[in-house]
């Protein structure tokens, strides 16, 4: 990407936020020329920053837009612009980490944190939305003192995480996988899964190593086509999505599974060390998960 073109970028962000300035400056007067038009630039210079690697600027974009749909009244529209820089700064963070940037900027977390208690301020205490919100925040601050009166899976989802992280450090397979499972079917059977994306991912990538590690046959349990789709070679394969085709396993995490999978099925034990060391340095495995895979190797070694 040229500087060239980053430089014209930030251009053009500038010249949209003096929009919103003077659109803000003469809304008391009750004339709003063009804020949808505004809110459509911001949203969409957020994508072309995000595509230029400039997620500060991506995240400040959404959050332009937001101050749009504020002055509009569309507050549905508000919070999910706020919601979207709060996960770019996130995303810049977690780059910056990635980087192993000695002292990464606290701007970020500060920004998402920021966005997120905006977001809050605008919906009712009893929205579901509200709880996933405050979920999403306490990953950043578990301390924080937010709660909802909402009862959501949020919360026992939370619970099941743990005590599924728990089986697996004690060994106890079979209870992790279960305690999955219900809360694959929890987010499922409430048809909530744009909400938990986070969550299904790794519900996803957790089931199918337990499976390759307990070698359970296809039951009433678990979809039967589950492991199909990661061992199937060919035209068929697909990204795993959410119903309203929001990517949940990446392309390139898919197709690593799938030399997990096929792996395993081989009994090739030097693929599957290959796959296993590449998955180590793509960051996307949780602890938990970096076990299992361990586990595997172990288990197809002897």
């Amino acid at each position: 990407m040229s500087n060239q073109f980053q430089k014209d970028l930030i251009h053009q962000y500038k010249i949209t936020c003096n929009k919103l300035k003077k659109i803000q400056r003469v809304f008391f007067k009750h004339f709003a020329p063009n804020v949808s038009e505004v809110a459509d630039e911001f949203g969409s210079l957020a994508t072309s920053f995000n595509n230029a690697f400039q997620t500060e600027y991506a995240a400040m974009c959404h959050m332009g837009q937001a101050k749009c749909e504020k002055l509009i009244g569309n507050d549905a529209a508000e919070v999910d612009a706020l919601l979207k820089a709060a996960r770019v700064f996130r995303k810049a963070h977690t780059e910056q980490t990635k980087l192993k940037i000695e002292n990464p900027s606290p701007d970020h977390l500060e920004g998402a944190f920021r966005c997120y208690t905006q977001a809050l301020s605008r919906l009712q205490d009893d929205s579901v939305i509200k709880a996933a919100i405050i979920r999403e925040l306490k990953e950043i601050n578990p301390n924080v003192e937010i709660t909802s009166n909402f009862s959501s899976p949020s919360h026992r989802i939370w619970d099941l995480e743990q005590s599924a992280v728990g089986s697996i450090m004690s060994r106890d397979y079979v209870a992790a996988f279960e305690k999955l499972t219900e809360i694959y079917d929890d987010v499922t059977e409430r048809r909530c899964e744009d909400m938990y994306l986070q969550v299904m991912k790794q519900v996803e990538v957790s089931r199918l190593l337990l499976l390759c590690l307990l070698q359970l046959p296809p039951s009433t349990r678990y979809d039967g086509k589950f492991i199909e789709r990661y061992s199937s070679i060919g035209e068929n394969n697909q990204r795993i999505l959410s119903p309203r085709a929001n990517t949940i396993v990446s392309e390139d995490l898919f197709f690593m599974l799938q030399s997990v999978v096929v792996s395993c099925q081989a009994k090739d034990i030097d693929s599957l060390v290959a796959v296993r060391d590449e998955l180590v340095y793509c960051h996307e495995l949780t602890e938990s998960q970096q076990i299992l895979l361990d586990e595997l190797v172990s288990k197809y070694s002897t």
